[in-house]
């Protein structure tokens, strides 16, 4: 086995060196290199008998392996190889990011919404979800999921933004004039949310991706010209249980769209559903009832708007966090253009930007 020269940090060699011990590998790997492309968890390319793996160290109690599996079940993620000792492995794929991509603004949003709608057409019933059927035939003896290596969380969980920011708050040093002007914040963005309580009560609550960034939507390469297989989305640390305008709101902020598109997004949005129920029309019988109620669910621009504050405020502070723990200037940097974008809409964020820079 040899390291990728890229692997000059001494925590990533110690992982890479772990990442070679798996049971899935069993110290078979040819190589070992780092992706740096992500933003949270140590990810690595893993090359093993002629097929190449993708590997991400994950923090305890993640989410992320049982979220991923209902996604690749359906289709619109890579396939889970194993799962185990802090490690997810799935399939490499090659692709391009679509945050590289040359497309316009509306055609990246039509094909991030579009998977983002099968993301919520996913079945939460079914959350111990079964074991992977890769193609992978040399290593389908080594990957099954036993109850041992699953996740210790077995279902999603619901948002809890004041839990979230809460959290991220303990995380961050803030002064006496950030940490007033943050509590003022939040409660405003409360107050907000607690008026759309009608709304929220016939808001169906769906399986949300959480980061719908355009870095984790890949477009394949040497695909079919079956338009579902050309994308996967990536990355489901961050899913959870929610209306389906958090995780609109969500991809709206983490790609620093301006809320006057609101409107556009729930537009395609709702063209993406119908287009998903013609489909399954045209495959499977499925009830009428439900998918009426689908076809004719608009997405409230109220909702969307209200979590889009949140969702500005909790990725601002969570690049702030993590500037703070690495000192790494690109997270500063992103910090500050999540809270401007805030700040259009908030002028008191600007108290909070003019101590940042």
């Amino acid at each position: 086995m040899k390291f990728d020269q890229a692997i000059i940090d001494p925590h990533q060699q110690s992982l890479a060196l772990k990442l070679s011990h798996l049971p899935c590998f069993n110290l078979k790997v040819d190589n070992i290199s780092v992706i740096n492309a992500g933003l949270s968890q140590p990810c690595f390319q893993v090359n093993h008998e002629d097929k190449t793996y993708f590997a991400k160290y994950l923090i305890a109690n993640s989410i992320e392996p049982l979220a991923s599996q209902l996604a690749a079940r359906d289709g619109i993620s890579p396939k889970l190889i194993y799962v185990g000792q802090n490690w997810l492995i799935t399939e490499f794929i090659e692709g391009q990011g679509l945050d590289n991509s040359n497309q316009s603004e509306e055609e990246k949003l039509a094909v991030t919404i579009a998977l983002l709608v099968r993301c919520h057409n996913i079945a939460l019933s079914s959350s111990k979800s079964e074991s992977n059927h890769s193609n992978h035939q040399n290593l389908t003896q080594k990957i099954s999921l036993t109850d041992n290596q699953r996740s210790k969380k077995s279902y999603l969980q619901n948002l809890d933004i004041s839990a979230t920011i809460k959290q991220l708050l303990q995380n961050i040093a803030l002064s006496s004039t950030q940490h007033q002007a943050l509590k003022f914040l939040v409660n405003v963005f409360q107050q907000n949310l607690a008026e759309t309580h009608e709304i929220l009560q016939y808001t169906r609550q769906v399986f949300c991706h959480g980061d719908a960034n355009y870095s984790n939507i890949i477009a394949l390469k040497n695909e079919t010209a079956n338009s579902e297989n050309l994308y996967k989305i990536i990355d489901f640390e961050c899913a959870c249980i929610a209306p389906i305008a958090y995780d609109l709101a969500m991809l709206m902020a983490v790609n620093s769209i301006d809320s006057s598109k609101v409107e556009m997004i729930t537009s395609l949005y709702q063209q993406a559903l119908t287009r998903l129920n013609q489909q399954q029309k045209l495959t499977k019988i499925i009830d009428n009832l439900t998918a009426s109620k689908q076809e004719n669910s608009n997405i409230s621009s109220l909702l969307v708007t209200c979590y889009f504050d949140f969702s500005l405020l909790i990725n601002g502070l969570w690049y702030l966090s993590q500037y703070q723990e690495h000192k790494l200037i690109k997270y500063k940097i992103l910090s500050i253009k999540q809270l401007m974008l805030l700040a259009i809409r908030h002028p008191q964020v600007s108290r909070l930007l003019d101590e940042m820079r």
